[in-house]
């Protein structure tokens, strides 16, 4: 199962690489624990709370609602600056 969608970053990257956003506009909340690869990572690493990201999303592995970053493109900031 695969999602793409914009979500807004409510809880920034922590030390263990998990970063929870909520999903436009059904307000449905995703752990992100895995990353396609370093640059996902990154990106992700970089968002402060409050941006706005786009994101193709799929389940990682049997866990509920833990989720793997397939692309990350950042759609706006918290301060609205368009980022692509």
């Amino acid at each position: 199962m695969s999602q793409s969608n914009a979500y807004t970053v409510i809880s920034a990257q922590n030390d263990h690489e998990c970063t929870t956003v909520r999903a436009h506009p059904r307000n449905e909340t995703y752990h992100v624990v895995e990353y396609a690869d370093e640059d996902a990572r990154e990106r992700v690493a970089d968002l402060p709370v409050g941006s706005v990201v786009k994101m193709e999303l799929s389940r990682a592995g049997r866990r509920s609602n833990v989720w793997r970053a397939e692309s990350v493109k950042t759609a706006k900031t918290d301060g609205g600056t368009s980022k692509a």
